[in-house]
């Protein structure tokens, strides 16, 4: 409980801190001028990513009840997160670092569409089966019949007069 409660608020400090990692391990890690560019842009589309991620995560009325993400969530945030951590150090396999990243980060934003879609239809079907089993306990013809004749009744008069 600990680990995924302390993924879902690890999410929002990931946008900003996982990308600037990368700016500063570009800077340190011998990074070339020329690349600078390339690596701000491509910071600001992680950004955006990590950002569209989360949001989908929390999405979810389970997630935002709990303040937790789901073991598959924290598996595919983690491995994707740790990717780029990896990435910020450019080695010599960064490009294929990089390519792990983008799959990665593919991964979780399926999953978490994955995850939104099963929890939404379950919720959906529940509050279609509630309403089901009120018509069938509420839909007997003898009852729609029936005047209640219980109690006092308050008539209010509006003027209009009930003509066809």
């Amino acid at each position: 409980m600990f680990v995924r409660r302390a993924f879902f608020y690890w999410q929002v400090a990931a946008v900003v801190l996982l990308p600037l990692w990368v700016l500063i391990g570009w800077s340190v890690f011998g990074g070339q001028v020329w690349q600078f560019l390339l690596v701000m842009l491509a910071c600001g589309v992680l950004a955006l990513a990590m950002a569209a991620v989360g949001v989908l995560i929390w999405a979810r009325k389970g997630v935002r009840a709990t303040k937790t993400l789901s073991w598959l969530d924290v598996m595919m945030v983690a491995l994707w997160h740790v990717s780029i951590i990896v990435l910020g150090f450019f080695t010599p396999a960064a490009s294929l670092v990089a390519v792990a990243a983008v799959l990665l980060g593919l991964g979780a934003f399926w999953a978490a569409i994955y995850q939104l879609v099963r929890e939404t239809r379950q919720r959906v079907q529940g509050v279609f089966d509630s309403f089901q089993y009120a018509a069938q306990m509420g839909a007997s013809p003898q009852m729609a019949r029936e005047p209640l004749a219980e109690g006092e009744y308050i008539v209010i008069e509006t003027g209009r007069t009930a003509q066809k």
